[in-house]
C-alpha cells in the first residue's frame, strides 16, 4: 500500500496505530518520517532526533482523503507526499511491519507544474552499499541513516535493496 511517492507498507499484520496527534504548526514533514511524542506540547508529535530511542516513537502517517479542500481540478500544485501543518497524524509502529522507501527526483509534469524531489533516506545512504540486515535510525532531519551500531536506536532492519528501482524494504523493530 503506497502512502506517497516515497513511502508505503508491504505488510501491516502487526501494525499499531497510536491514536491521532497533531503535526506542528510549522510542519514540513513527509509521510513516513520518524516521529516521537512531544512532551512540551501534549497531543503533538515532533520529529525524531538523530539516533532516537524507539520509546513513544513511530512513523508519521497522514491520509489525504481526510483533508478538506483538496483541489479536484488540480489548478494548484499539490504534493501528497507532505503532511499539512496542524493536521491529525497517526504514529504507527509494530514489530515486523514491513515498509518501503524510495528517494525520488524532481519531476516536471505535462502541464508545467513541478513536483519537488524527496525521500526518506539520508544522502549518506548509498544503495549499492546498503546490506541486508543493516539497521536504520533517524538522522534528525526527518530521514533515515544507517545506525552506528552502539548508541543509535535501531528502528528498522533492511530486508531488501533494489538498486535498479531505488526501493529499500525494511521491517520495524518496535
Amino acid at each position: 500500500m503506497s502512502y506517497s511517492r516515497n513511502f508505503g507498507f508491504r505488510s501491516t499484520a502487526n501494525v499499531v496505530r497510536d491514536g491521532r496527534c497533531k503535526s506542528p504548526a510549522a510542519s514540513t514533514w513527509k509521510i513516513g518520517e520518524p516521529v516521537t511524542l512531544n512532551p512540551s506540547a501534549p497531543g503533538e508529535l515532533k520529529q525524531a532526533v538523530a539516533g532516537a530511542a524507539t520509546a513513544g516513537a513511530g512513523l508519521a502517517i497522514f491520509e489525504h482523503i481526510q483533508k478538506p479542500g483538496v483541489d479536484p481540478n488540480l489548478t494548484v500544485p499539490l504534493d501528497f507526499d507532505w503532511i499539512p501543518a496542524k493536521a491529525y497524524v497517526q504514529s504507527v509502529h509494530g514489530i515486523g511491519v514491513k515498509v518501503w522507501f524510495k528517494n525520488t527526483a524532481s519531476k516536471t509534469l505535462y502541464d508545467g507544474r513541478t513536483v519537488a524531489a524527496g525521500g526518506l533516506l539520508a544522502s549518506s545512504v548509498v544503495l549499492s552499499g546498503l546490506a541486508i540486515g543493516a539497521q536504520l535510525t533517524p538522522d534528525g532531519s526527518g530521514k533515515f541513516k544507517v545506525a552506528n551500531g552502539t548508541t543509535d536506536g535501531n528502528w528498522l532492519t533492511v530486508a531488501s535493496v533494489n538498486t535498479t528501482t531505488g526501493v529499500v524494504e525494511a521491517t520495524l523493530n518496535f
